[in-house]
This record gives C-alpha cells, sequence and structure tokens, in this order.
C-alpha cells in the first residue's frame, strides 16, 4: 500500500477530460452557428439533445472536412447504442430542473453494519441513526443521486456501447482503473458494488474484473442528526436533519496497479422527510489515487 501511496493525485475532471477527448476543434467551435459548431456545442454541454442537430450536420456535409465528419458519424453510432440508457435516465424526473433524484428502490438495499479488519480485504460500514424515523431518512439520503442531465452527460463522457452497467439503474460512477467503477456520488447501490466486490476477493482474489486483488479497503460512514439551525456554504435552514455520507476504497492488484478514493455526499431533509439540498462540494471528492 505504501509503494501504491507514492501516488499520483489527481482530479475527477482531468479523468473525465481523458475519456472525453478526441472532438476536433472542440474549442474553435465556441460561439458560432453553422451547423457542425452547433452539433459540437450540444455533444459537450448537453448530449441527450445533440442527436437530431449532429444528424442535420451529416446530411449537408459532403464537402465538409472528412475527419470532422467522420467524428461525428462515429458519435451519432455510439449514441444510437446508448441512446435507451439515455431515455431511462431521463425519464426518472418529470421535472426537468430538478438538482437531484431520489430513487426509491435504492432504500431497500441492505448495507450490513460491520467491521472486518482482518486479512487483507477489509470492511467497516457504519450507519449511525437515533430511531426508525431517521433510519427511513439516511436510506432516503443514501438513495439520492444527482439531477438526469448529470447522469446523462456522465454517461457520453464515459461509457462506451459495451461498458454499461448489468441493470439500468442510475449511475452513481464511471468506469475507472482496474475495471473497477469509481464512485462519483455516494449511494446505498454504490456502497453495496464495494462491499459485494470485497465478499467476492475473499472467496477467489482472481475477481470477474480480470485483476487480481491483492488486499482492498472499503469504509463506508453515514450518519444523520437533526439541527435547529444547519447551514453550508451560504445556505441556511431551519429545523432538518442533514445527512453526512462517506465512502472510501482502496484497491491493491500489485505493486503498480490499483487505485483509490474518498467520497462525501451531505444531503438535507426536512422534518416530513423530504429532501430540501443536495451537497457534492468536499474537495475530496475531486481526487484519487492511482499506481
Amino acid at each position: 500500500m505504501d509503494v501504491m501511496r507514492a501516488r499520483l493525485l489527481i482530479t475527477a475532471c482531468l479523468y473525465i477530460l481523458v475519456v472525453s477527448v478526441g472532438s476536433p476543434a472542440q474549442d474553435e467551435s465556441a460561439g458560432r452557428t453553422d451547423a457542425y459548431s452547433v452539433c459540437i456545442l450540444k455533444i459537450r454541454n448537453a448530449p441527450q439533445d445533440a442527436y437530431d442537430s449532429c444528424n442535420q450536420y451529416l446530411e449537408h456535409s459532403s464537402s465538409d472536412d472528412a475527419k470532422r465528419v467522420q467524428w461525428v458519424k462515429n458519435w451519432v453510432t455510439r449514441y444510437e447504442k446508448l441512446r435507451p440508457y439515455a431515455q431511462f435516465l431521463q425519464n426518472l424526473t418529470t421535472g426537468q430542473k430538478a438538482a437531484w433524484i431520489v430513487y426509491e428502490p435504492d432504500m431497500a438495499i441492505q448495507l450490513p453494519q460491520t467491521s472486518e479488519e482482518e486479512g487483507p480485504y477489509k470492511i467497516q460500514i457504519a450507519r449511525s441513526f437515533a430511531g426508525r424515523m431517521e433510519e427511513a431518512m439516511l436510506s432516503k439520503a443514501e438513495a439520492v443521486y444527482p439531477a438526469p442531465n448529470k447522469m446523462i452527460q456522465d454517461l457520453f463522457r464515459s461509457y462506451g456501447p459495451n461498458q454499461l452497467p448489468k441493470e439500468m439503474t442510475p449511475l452513481w460512477g464511471i468506469p475507472g482503473n482496474d475495471n473497477i467503477e469509481l464512485t462519483t456520488t455516494v449511494t446505498a447501490r454504490a456502497v453495496r458494488y464495494y462491499y459485494d466486490l470485497s465478499v467476492a476477493a475473499r472467496r477467489d482474489s482472481a475477481l470477474p474484473t480480470g485483476f487480481t486483488a491483492m488486499g482492498s479497503s472499503l469504509k463506508y460512514a453515514a450518519g444523520i442528526k437533526y439541527f435547529n439551525q444547519y447551514s453550508h456554504g451560504e445556505d441556511t435552514f431551519q429545523r432538518v436533519y442533514v445527512a453526512d455520507l462517506t465512502l472510501e476504497w482502496g484497491f491493491v492488484c500489485g505493486g503498480l496497479c490499483g487505485m483509490g478514493f474518498t467520497r462525501n455526499k451531505v444531503v438535507v431533509l426536512d422534518s416530513q422527510g423530504d429532501v430540501v439540498a443536495m451537497y457534492l462540494d468536499a474537495p475530496v471528492n475531486s481526487e484519487l489515487w492511482v499506481s
């Protein structure tokens, strides 16, 4: 682990940049209204709305640069394969301006309270609440995801047609190093993913991901508390419950093979248990290490 932690500390936005590069002359399209520029800007800013514009460009692209035409053709082909998933995400809410969603099926996901420090595959899961009402609120906080449009952007920036999750669910992460998901939003589904991966490594270190697990560490701490007044940045709330969720993951598959990160999510709920705010602004959310 010490070898790994002589590490590169890189930001999540750099990771997204790596997986999203490839559009020719992207920067030159800013502020222009020709068909190609409109297509590229929509791919960059609102990929769920880019399909029609890019097809319109292709219909009149016979005299355009061949590399640009081919790039857009490739994107349209990829979009067509990803479109069913994008439509699923879009249909998760009818509110186009929603800042978050609560995916109720996640509230039934079981997260065992455990502390298993023996051996190379460590698991710590601790959830803190007072009474059944707070437990239900914490479960709801663990089921909060970003708005569908944000998840759709992650879908098109980071996933290929053959990389999609096995079941159609909201996106809590993106493809990461060593064929293991990299969390972007802490959810019960994310925690369960790493828990199941840890248990699988204990049974057989040769994982289905194609890598051999030499060691792993999962730590999840989640708690909910009542506040007469609570402030986060410039926002202030009265008489609310605040859930603070932190997920840590580390994975070792060799001297120069592994990755890890810490992710945090804060969810504010009113006295009725309705979500009124979600925050993903902890500094650790933009960092990860790889070796």
